[in-house]
């Protein structure tokens, strides 16, 4: 074979081969590239992602909505209570029951029911009888003339309680002298009178001290008409006499402060408020009520009863 022959020959055979390779590649349909595949596996994690928080965005706000629904309700129930607490404040305990049958007869005997004593206020047969141990000099029993007793008067005008003063003229040099012209002024039926004049002018956290003229000048306020016979009996000697027998009586006692209150059958050591007081008289009301129906049912009689007072 010549030379131009075996050229020809490998020409041929070299263009076959190449448009076989083309028609090859060209019917091969063409694949996915790696970086095709990843992006849309990105696109579908995004989308779900996505589908996930719009979900739990809803659940919270309903979350929220409902916590808030509750707090609210919660902050009206609370107020309503508040507004019922507010409008419904409870009755004070009152003084506790006296056991003990020997102090029990000792209240008995520090009752009089006098119908005489000029200085007790209220019926003699009253369901309870408050006797109080004071002094003119005391601040305690200053607040609990200007802010106590003018609460209990209605429980006195209405038949309830009864109030009986007993001289425990001790705080000062000057307290004897100003409860013998407390008994001065009983004499002309104005004790009552002359103790809410003297307590008026009274300073509710001091000590006050008294001369003669000035207690002659609290009886002229009080409306004592003889001012005379009351600077009289002020300084006479059994009115000196009956305060320290007073005084030492209640200390015989064993009461040594003031003011002291026997209310009923309990007793009450200092100062408690109107609203105390008045749980105590009420309270003391009632068992009284209940013991006279007991009475009535068995023919007893009470030791405290009006119709049979303890001296």
């Amino acid at each position: 074979m010549t030379n131009c022959a075996l050229i020809s020959l490998i020409r041929r055979i070299a263009g076959r081969t190449s448009s076989d390779r083309l028609a090859a590649m060209s019917v091969q349909p063409p694949s996915s590239t790696p970086t095709q595949t990843q992006s849309r596996t990105n696109r579908a994690t995004v989308i779900t992602l996505v589908v996930i928080a719009v979900i739990l965005a809803v659940l919270a706000a309903v979350l929220l909505q409902n916590v808030a629904s509750r707090r609210h309700q919660a902050a009206a129930t609370s107020q309503t209570s508040a507004s019922d607490s507010a409008a419904a404040v409870p009755e004070p305990d009152p003084a506790p029951p006296v056991a003990d049958q020997q102090t029990l007869e000792l209240i008995h005997s520090e009752i009089h029911r006098d119908p005489a004593d000029a200085q007790a206020k209220g019926k003699v047969d009253a369901p309870v009888v408050m006797v109080i141990y004071s002094d003119f000099a005391c601040p305690f029993c200053t607040q609990f003339a200007q802010k106590v007793e003018p609460k209990l008067d209605k429980l006195v005008k209405e038949g309830t309680l009864r109030i009986e003063w007993r001289d425990l003229a001790q705080i000062t040099e000057t307290s004897p002298l100003a409860a013998q012209a407390g008994r001065a002024a009983a004499n002309q039926g104005k004790f009552w009178e002359f103790h809410d004049v003297v307590y008026a002018a009274a300073d509710p956290k001091g000590h006050p001290t008294y001369t003669e003229d000035s207690l002659v000048d609290f009886a002229k306020k009080a409306g004592v008409p003889d001012l005379k016979k009351f600077r009289t009996d002020m300084t006479a000697a059994e009115t000196v006499k009956a305060v320290a027998e007073s005084t030492n009586h209640v200390h015989s006692i064993g009461i040594q402060g003031t003011p002291f209150m026997i209310v009923g059958e309990t007793y009450i050591n200092g100062y408690k408020d109107a609203n105390y007081m008045t749980a105590v008289v009420k309270s003391q009301a009632a068992k009284a009520k209940e013991a006279k129906g007991a009475q009535a049912a068995t023919g007893a009689a009470s030791p405290t009863s009006p119709a049979a007072p303890a001296r």
